[in-house]
């Protein structure tokens, strides 16, 4: 029989009509968690991509898209995206963030070890969740190094929770440790600092280092030289980043931030003054020699 509805049509024809625009399917639930003017510029390329990836998918893999979503989505209201100010910054002082945490543990571990070799009081040594909090530190570090910052943002993240039950039990664990590990943690996905930036915050985990372990060959019960194994290669590394090309005012602060634990005694004010009067003058000195090597 024909269609009654199309005297023209043939029998048994199959019908060819285009379901898509009556039944298009539906956009992602994640979409609505996007700022609206974010969602009404980029909605509908959001929605293509999602129906890209999800097409022929099982359950599983669209449920793992509509997270991936919604985590962007979380990203952008907290502007923590590589395109906004907090992600960018994010971005540029993970690396430094991450040596200065990477120093502070390996700080301990040194200590550590050289205080067991001596057959000191095990009472005055580092609890197990301590010790493994420095470890996990210590492999985020490994793993950036290694470029794997996707696998060095998930131990930060691990670090960052083992610190929070040691801190609520009144463990012994240096706070310093959450606001540099949370900048790793939260510095944007599928990204990479620049190398100038990688390059520069291992030698300042080496640096800020290297009078601990020094100390521990020494056998002196102070892990450092005070305000000059402190406060020295934060003015080293702050000059050499001024002085590179592509310089900006968030490279200078991601420095300083790295450099808050190892600033030397800025309790007082005549040690507040001391140590400013230090930074501004590396700065100085980098934007000199990085002035001249470009005029050159």
């Amino acid at each position: 029989m024909t269609n009654p509805q199309n005297p023209l049509s043939k029998p048994n024809q199959p019908d060819t009509t285009d379901t898509s625009m009556t039944n298009p399917r539906p956009a992602p639930r994640a979409l609505s968690l996007y700022p609206r003017r974010y969602r009404a510029e980029y909605g509908a390329e959001i929605t293509q991509l999602y129906e890209d990836a999800t097409d022929g998918a099982d359950t599983r893999s669209r449920r793992r898209e509509e997270r991936d979503i919604a985590a962007h989505a979380l990203r952008v209201r907290t502007a923590l995206t590589s395109h906004q100010p907090l992600g960018g910054f994010a971005l540029t002082a993970a690396p430094y963030a991450l040596a200065a945490a990477v120093s502070l543990a390996a700080t301990r571990l040194t200590a550590t070890a050289a205080d067991v070799l001596r057959g000191a009081d095990t009472a005055a040594l580092p609890s197990v969740g301590a010790l493994v909090l420095f470890l996990s530190t210590s492999a985020a570090g490994a793993l950036a190094c290694a470029g794997r910052w996707p696998l060095a943002r998930v131990s930060s993240t691990l670090s960052i929770g083992l610190l929070v039950v040691l801190l609520a039990a009144h463990g012994h664990a240096p706070a310093w440790l959450l606001p540099l590990l949370a900048v790793v943690a939260l510095m944007p996905p599928a990204t990479e600092p620049a190398r100038t930036d990688r390059r520069l915050a291992l030698a300042f985990a080496v640096l800020t280092w290297l009078p601990a372990f020094g100390a521990a060959l020494a056998g002196t019960q102070t892990p450092g030289l005070g305000m000059v194994g402190g406060l020295g290669p934060v003015m080293v590394v702050l000059a050499l980043r001024s002085a590179a090309r592509g310089c900006r005012p968030h490279h200078i602060l991601a420095v300083l931030f790295a450099g808050v634990p190892w600033a030397g005694p800025a309790g007082s004010p005549i040690g507040l003054g001391i140590v400013a009067a230090a930074l501004t003058l590396a700065w100085c000195a980098g934007r000199t020699i990085g002035t001249r090597r470009r005029v050159a």
